[in-house]
């Protein structure tokens, strides 16, 4: 279904599997995010200053947290255009295009509403958005709503400050016309598992898949010399790879829920 592999692009372009490495013991998101002291600004692109490449990341993280929102352009296997609104309150919008097909995943809090295809949306009574709420109890809501809750974890914030510890400087660059400085890291796929919030037997599947592709996974982030993430890129996920074009930092306004005039359940299209 073309909806399920926008899902799965939705975990790629964004990290996903790589911010949730900030998950386990007990931390959460905010336990990841660096302090407001964080010397924002110097994330050491082209022309800044010299920092550790795990204190560029950690700065990084400062600049992208008060950013609050962006654009994103994605690239690398699937097209696509995003809209990321990670401050309070939060929404992500990504739309992909697949064998001219247009497809939509958007979460709103804790909530996510997949786009219907034409059919869906024929059995639905005309409503475009399936949306999935933890909340629900309908068959195949646990599951889904355990994916949407960790949209916070999407937070490029977060991810730079997981990715942080193991960095390296890869080099500097110039992208979409602004100089940067390339970083990489290598998160073990084992850690990573093992700090994600999933049931055991989850948890074993989900290193399983991720194993057939590595041992680790690769994240890199391109940073200006004023700290901002200009572009990151995930490699080693089981579902490929990608590279996501930040733009309109701080600009981009949170997504409003559909209308309930617009909206069925997976409960609805099951009776179907």
């Amino acid at each position: 279904m073309r909806a399920l592999r926008t899902v799965a692009v939705a975990c790629l372009v964004t990290g996903l599997l790589t911010a949730c490495g900030s998950s386990g013991s007990g931390s959460t998101a905010a336990d990841a995010k660096p302090g407001a002291s964080a010397p924002a600004g110097s994330g050491g692109g082209q022309g800044g200053s010299k920092l550790g490449a795990k204190e560029a990341l950690l700065a990084s993280a400062a600049v992208m947290e008060k950013a609050g929102s962006a654009k994103l352009s994605v690239s690398g296997g699937t097209e696509g255009t995003g809209e990321f609104v990670w401050k309070s309150p939060k929404s992500f919008l990504l739309t992909t295009k697949s064998e001219g097909k247009e497809s939509k995943i958007l979460f709103v809090g804790d909530v996510m509403y997949v786009g219907a295809g034409a059919d869906a949306a024929g059995k639905a009574g005309g409503k475009t958005w399936m949306k999935i709420d933890p909340k629900a109890t309908a068959p195949g809501a646990g599951s889904a709503g355990g994916f949407a809750s960790t949209m916070e974890l999407m937070d490029p914030a977060v991810q730079l400050a997981v990715a942080a510890p193991t960095a390296t400087q890869a080099g500097t660059e110039t992208v979409a016309g602004q100089g940067t400085t390339h970083y990489r890291s290598d998160v073990p796929v084992e850690e990573l598992v093992a700090k994600m919030q999933l049931a055991p037997e989850l948890k074993s599947q989900v290193l399983t898949e991720l194993k057939k592709k590595g041992s680790t996974i690769t994240t890199e982030f391109w940073i200006n010399a004023k700290g901002e993430v200009v572009q990151q890129a995930s490699n080693g996920l089981a579902t490929g790879s990608a590279k996501i074009l930040y733009s309109g930092l701080g600009t981009v306004q949170p997504t409003k829920a559909p209308a309930d005039s617009e909206v069925f359940s997976l409960a609805d299209l099951l009776k179907q």
